[in-house]
């Protein structure tokens, strides 16, 4: 298999109110035949700060 992307991501979207920190985090990784899988290590600091997507945290007052 060859991996075309690994990018920090949260294992369980987050909850309203929620914060970023109290969330699992591993990452998301995806092949060239499509597939993906989800990796449970969790990523640095820099990392997570630096991440391109996974970025929606719900307001807790949203409907």
């Amino acid at each position: 298999m060859i991996l075309i992307s690994r990018e920090p991501w949260w294992l369980l979207p987050p909850k309203p109110g929620q914060r970023e920190q109290d969330l699992h985090w591993g990452y998301l990784e995806i092949y060239a035949d499509g597939s993906a899988r989800f990796v449970d290590q969790r990523p640095g600091e820099q990392e997570l700060a630096a991440r391109k997507s996974c970025r929606n945290f719900p307001d807790e007052k949203a409907p």
